[in-house]
């Protein structure tokens, strides 16, 4: 598929149309990385880096060390009771 520059007020764009925009899963406001990568300008969608992931926090949870008992109690005046 071929698409052409096109200048859009001070600065230069390209139309991204629907069919690639529905293959890669994005719409209009998501984020992309772009870089020029042997010659080409590649375009991808930012996948967003979680420090860690739920498997790792809760692996070595037990009851003995999940603070469970400072989490919050609901006594039933919280929510109109």
């Amino acid at each position: 598929m071929s698409i052409a520059i096109k200048k859009w007020g001070n600065s230069q764009g390209v139309i991204i149309p629907t069919s690639i925009l529905k293959q890669l899963g994005i719409e209009a406001g998501h984020k992309l990385d772009m870089y020029v990568e042997n010659g080409n300008l590649v375009l991808s969608p930012v996948k967003k880096k979680f420090v860690f992931t739920e498997d790792y926090l809760v692996k070595n949870m037990t009851e003995f060390n999940s603070h469970a008992d400072e989490l919050a109690q609901v006594s039933g005046t919280e929510i109109g009771e």
